[in-house]
């Protein structure tokens, strides 16, 4: 089972995210969360009920308190990291994030916002995470 979680603090981008993955058939509900760090208990949580689900992160880099580098601190220390797809979700542009992204092995791709159809097509596609796409 694949969860997808859109952490961010921006309401609207949070709508448009949401809508996307249900248009594109990635998840039909997915969770937001204007706080990284109520998304960072929430998957602790979930892990602890149910080893068998992963986790698909559409992650804001830019966020008060927690913000995106933090909580992929957090997740990397993680014994479950493997279960945890992060699409770093960001208005920067700044190479220096996408290569600092790189250091992260939970990170599968890095989009700029505003998420397209293309970039869902792309989602589809990351390898950890394709076999929950398929037609059955």
């Amino acid at each position: 089972m694949l969860e997808v979680l859109i952490v961010d603090d921006d309401q609207i981008v949070v709508f448009i995210q949401k809508k996307m993955m249900n248009n594109h058939e990635i998840a039909q509900n997915p969770i937001s969360f204007g706080k990284a760090a109520d998304a960072l208990d929430y998957i602790i949580q979930e892990q602890k009920l149910s080893q068998q689900k992963d986790f698909l992160i559409l992650l804001d880099i830019n966020m008060p308190n927690m913000n995106g580098w933090d909580f992929l601190k957090c997740l990397e220390s993680h014994e479950q990291k493997s279960k945890y797809h992060v699409i770093m979700v960001t208005s920067s542009i700044d190479r220096k994030d996408k290569e600092k992204a790189k250091n992260f092995s939970t990170v599968r791709s890095f989009i700029e916002k505003p998420i397209s159809a293309s970039d869902c097509d792309k989602i589809k596609e990351i390898s950890e995470i394709s076999h929950f796409f398929e037609p059955v």
